[in-house]
């Protein structure tokens, strides 16, 4: 989730809560989750007390250290069989990093490491896709020391964490690369596509026409359904762009889905946000609801029970609709992992 967009969604959340859906099944798969280990914790809590504006949106429990066993814990409480941990090791190498370049790679190593260990010791619940910034100078050699490891399902990206500036050159044909390397480790990326600045339609075009067709075949996953959390007139012009290139069977599209991670609006009795909500459920129907899986993004907001509550309550799927994407399993998770 990104920085400008969570202070869009918070508020009214309990009473949206009141009129979700009853009788639906649980979602199979959370496929949007994030544990951290200590060093994650204390870089996050630097920056709180730099900028605590900022993060004042946030649950509190992102501000802690959390486990595969506490992942476990919020997926059964929801009734949720299996969860996708997102390692959040992109963090040190971030434009906004409080460490110390030379402690860079030890520390992204030591988080990758904390989540792929999570997973193991899961029985098979977790899944964990590792976290790097695709821009940082050491992003190669964090590559190939996962590479081949069955304990790493895939790669996340975090394009707002990350600096992207989609104008560059340079971090295109990088990010390229990046996805090109995926795609021979037989790695799927899950990718935040949404960088820090204004997210207009230039950016959405350049990762389809110059990234994801490196990724030919390769499961990729784009992450809050194409936003940063929320839904804006951004996630919408990216969505109708997605279904352009979809329908167009253009590179790398053959296996592109979206997850429902903090797909929110503030509060749906604005017109605005209503009309918003209209739009995008015409724009998933378009795309087709087998490419949506659930993701809560836990815990930046919600619990994934809670989450997923109000993601029913607000999005205007019919109830066979929503029986679907809860069904929806990423093809990743039907891949063997020791």
């Amino acid at each position: 989730m990104c920085l400008t967009c969570a202070a869009k969604l918070l508020p009214g959340i309990s009473e949206a809560l009141r009129s979700a859906r009853a009788a639906l099944p649980p979602a199979a798969v959370d496929h949007h989750l994030h544990i951290q280990g200590p060093d994650v914790t204390a870089e996050l809590r630097r920056r709180v007390a730099l900028s605590p504006e900022t993060f004042a949106i946030f649950n509190a429990g992102l501000f802690q250290t959390r486990t595969g066993a506490d992942a476990l814990e919020a997926l059964d409480a929801a009734g949720i069989e299996q969860g996708v941990l997102l390692s959040m090791a992109y963090t040190f190498a971030s434009h906004r990093s409080t460490v110390e370049p030379a402690d860079v790679a030890a520390l992204t190593r030591r988080e990758n490491q904390f989540n792929v260990d999570a997973a193991a010791g899961s029985g098979s619940r977790l899944r964990t896709f590792i976290g790097v910034n695709p821009f940082w100078q050491g992003a190669l050699d964090e590559l190939n020391f996962w590479a081949g490891d069955e304990g790493v399902t895939g790669l996340k990206l975090h394009m707002g964490n990350s600096g992207f500036d989609w104008r560059s050159n340079d971090h295109i044909e990088r990010l390229g690369m990046v996805f090109s390397i995926a795609q021979g480790m037989r790695w799927p990326v899950i990718i935040h596509a949404r960088g820090d600045g204004d997210y207009g339609e230039g950016e959405t075009k350049g990762f389809i026409e110059r990234v994801l067709p490196q990724a030919g075949d390769t499961l990729v996953q784009i992450a809050h359904a194409g936003g940063g959390g929320g839904i804006d007139e951004g996630v919408l012009s990216a969505l109708d762009l997605y279904a352009d290139a979809i329908e167009q069977g253009a590179p790398g599209t053959r296996q592109l889905i979206f997850d429902l991670a903090v797909v929110l609006v503030r509060d749906t009795t604005d017109p605005v946000n209503a009309s918003l909500l209209e739009r995008f459920v015409k724009l998933a129907r378009r795309i087709g609801l087998s490419r949506f899986v659930i993701g809560s993004d836990w815990p930046s907001l919600l619990p994934p029970l809670e989450h997923n509550e109000l993601s029913e309550s607000q999005i205007d799927f019919t109830d066979d609709e929503w029986r679907l994407v809860l069904a929806n399993r990423a093809a990743y998770m039907n891949e063997r992992h020791h």
